[in-house]
């Protein structure tokens, strides 16, 4: 097991030898991980501004409580999705008379109290009252995309020493038009000589994929990114393929490699994300190091593979739960942190130096810590970059920054007009960071002797020993 310094890859053939290649490096040790990251939360501390530890309070008090955390919800999905200002400050007023939560406190509480009293009365101060109370909250998180200021953020997050992956948020694409849209927002960032990386989604791409009309949707979808990735090819540009739901998988990874493929992108750089917490993510990972290894012997570019635990939980449980199937990701999030490694680990083990890179996009200081101890061991360290989302716990993103040599920021951007847009991202984000096994949830009570630390290594320990317990194989296995 890894706890114990020795590693098992994971492989599909079970004849297969037991032990890795010399190229994934020192297995390192979990002191020597945890030693680090003890030392990431003390410098995160030491420069955490005033006004970040209020903010990381009310924060920490808003996802500590789940009536809080619903209220926030419910304004921005509800109330400001209200075309009807009459309708939006009788709702507005509804949700205030079914109780305020203790941990808006005290100042918020009673402003909130106060509006949901007068909004009927005033419905276009309220609506303008909750808009901006939301977006001053986001500031940070959601970027503007508008011209100036979004120049005025890439310019100083760059003077800062951050690198920026710009993600363009939008409504679902329900039509061609729509999808044209889109792919010309993202189009627009990428001709931008201030940017140099962007992420899309393939249903940012095309309207209506279904796996069902498997060709049909994978021709559209191949055609659309062939043309963004030449867009990227004449700008010096990076395209990373985000992955969404676990029906997308499968889409996602063989148009990647369908593109790719074409002897036009033989030089081109792109990348494309797979999630911990599916376990189909762990073939996907071994067909596209297979693949990237033979692309690489034949003198292609190399590829990067941004790993990440997963961010679509709540709508796979639901979809799960309305067709009575087995849900797609895993059951505990033991299982899904011991999978986030393991996969750290075999994307190494199965890819030759300079087929495959790799983004560990986390803000788990004991899993950026043993990424980093792992990457000090191998012979090219530029295999393995730290990237972590933008707004969230900004004072940690500073700390290793300063620690890896630089940080790649996930920075969603979304134009004042498509504001609803980002309630999804938000809501998304919200419910992902206030679960009871969350880093980022206990993070605002952390310090490096505090029981909440210990609780974290404890985790952290138990998750190396089960990597070589979990279940690699999908939970999908009806053939109809």
């Amino acid at each position: 097991m890894l706890g114990s310094g020795v590693l098992r890859p994971m492989t599909t053939d079970a004849s297969a030898p037991a032990t890795a290649p010399s190229t994934a490096g020192r297995i390192p040790s979990p002191d020597d991980a945890e030693t680090r990251a003890t030392a990431l939360l003390a410098a995160a501390q030491a420069q955490t501004t005033r006004a970040e530890r209020r903010s990381a309070r009310r924060l920490g008090r808003l996802i500590g409580d789940d009536a809080g955390r619903d209220l926030l919800l419910d304004l921005t999905d509800q109330v400001l999705r209200i075309r009807d200002r009459k309708r939006a400050a009788r709702r507005l007023r509804d949700l205030v008379r079914a109780g305020v939560p203790r941990s808006l406190g005290l100042i918020d509480g009673m402003g909130l109290r106060m509006l949901g009293f007068v909004a009927p009365y005033v419905p276009r101060v309220a609506e303008w009252a909750v808009d901006w109370r939301v977006g001053n909250e986001t500031e940070g998180v959601i970027l503007p995309a508008e011209d100036k200021p979004f120049g005025r953020y890439v310019a100083r997050r760059t003077a800062d020493g951050f690198a920026l992956n710009i993600n363009v948020l939008g409504e679902a694409i329900l039509g061609d038009d729509e999808a044209e849209n889109r792919f010309d927002m993202v189009a627009a960032r990428l001709r931008r000589p201030d940017v140099d990386y962007v992420s899309v989604k393939i249903s940012a791409l095309c309207a209506n994929l279904d796996v069902l009309a498997w060709d049909d949707s994978l021709d559209r979808i191949t055609d659309r990114l062939a043309a963004l990735y030449r867009i990227a090819a004449a700008h010096d540009s990076f395209v990373n393929l985000d992955m969404e739901e676990h029906r997308d998988l499968d889409l996602s990874v063989e148009s990647f490699i369908r593109v790719l493929d074409q002897p036009e992108f033989a030089n081109l750089r792109a990348g494309i994300v797979l999630q911990a917490y599916i376990p189909d993510s762990h073939d996907a990972l071994k067909r596209l190091c297979d693949w990237a290894n033979l692309r690489q012997a034949n003198g292609g570019a190399d590829i990067k593979i941004r790993l990440v635990k997963g961010a679509n939980l709540a709508m796979e449980q639901v979809e799960a739960e309305q067709r009575d199937w087995p849900q797609a990701p895993y059951y505990s999030k033991a299982d899904v942190d011991a999978s986030y490694k393991l996969m750290l680990h075999n994307a190494l083990a199965w890819s030759n130096p300079g087929a495959v890179r790799l983004g560990i996009a986390s803000h788990n200081l004991l899993d950026v810590a043993w990424a980093l101890t792992m990457r000090d061991s191998l012979d090219d360290p530029t295999r393995i970059e730290i990237e972590m989302l933008e707004g969230m716990a900004p004072a940690q993103s500073r700390a290793v920054r300063d620690e890896a040599g630089s940080l790649l920021l996930y920075s969603p951007v979304v134009e004042k007009r498509d504001r609803d847009a980002s309630i999804a991202y938000l809501s998304r984000r919200l419910d992902e960071n206030s679960g009871p096994e969350n880093f980022l949830r206990a993070l605002f009570d952390l310090t490096p002797d505090s029981p909440a630390w210990q609780r974290e290594i404890e985790r952290f320990r138990a998750s190396l020993a089960r990597t070589d317990q979990i279940e690699t194989t999908t939970h999908r296995t009806q053939d109809r």
